[in-house]
């Protein structure tokens, strides 16, 4: 049990303990990473490992170690829609598999003959492709916005650092809006990346 003097004690040692106190100390904490909202009860159906999506969600983390709800969100992204692409290359397999095996026996050219059966019936594989793109095109966005919101991190950081003012630049909040409200396709270029008009030709 504690005693009277050790609470005071410890409360004391406590009000020392206030975390980095120096610009260096202060950036270098701001770095912690954010562990990733992931769930097997959210996402793992039967079938599924949730020990792949485990080891999945682990090497996107350490790949880009986010830092603030933000990162972590647009990572946690990145990761589901990683995973929704093979859950959907699995779906497409299993259910060829299982057209295929409902064919009569010494069908010829199997594949083929699933492949008219599907389009005359429901085109069942148009709309798994249709996921897969939609899936894809998650994967890129919020990659994209989360490599732009990192890069503007570390240059304030980095300018904080060595006592400089950070320069304006696009806040996380801004590209999280732009996330979230204006889907753009993966061969879109964004605005920020496209290279300066050239003068020379407008002469």
């Amino acid at each position: 049990m504690t005693t009277s003097a050790q609470f005071t004690a410890n409360r004391a040692n406590a009000q020392l303990s206030t975390g980095p106190r120096s610009v260096e100390g202060k950036a270098a904490a701001s770095r912690n990473s954010f562990k990733l909202g992931l769930t097997a009860q959210s996402m793992i159906i039967p079938g599924e490992d949730p020990a792949e999506l485990d080891q999945l969600a682990a090497a996107f983390e350490e790949r880009f170690q986010p830092v603030g709800p933000i990162e972590a969100a647009l990572l946690q992204t990145v990761v589901r829609a990683q995973w929704m692409q093979q859950r959907y290359a699995r779906i497409e397999a299993s259910y060829l598999h299982a057209r295929i095996a409902a064919l009569p026996e010494g069908t010829e050219y199997p594949l083929g003959a699933v492949m008219a059966q599907d389009s005359a019936n429901g085109n069942t594989l148009a709309k798994i492709f249709r996921r897969q793109q939609a899936a894809q095109r998650d994967w890129y966005k919020a990659l994209e916005t989360l490599s732009r919101v990192q890069a503007n991190r570390r240059t304030a950081e980095a300018q904080t650092v060595i006592g400089r003012p950070a320069t304006k630049s696009p806040a996380a909040e801004q590209d999280w809006v732009r996330f979230n409200d204006s889907p753009q396709s993966p061969s879109q270029t964004p605005a920020h990346l496209e290279p300066p008009a050239n003068l020379a030709l407008r002469l």
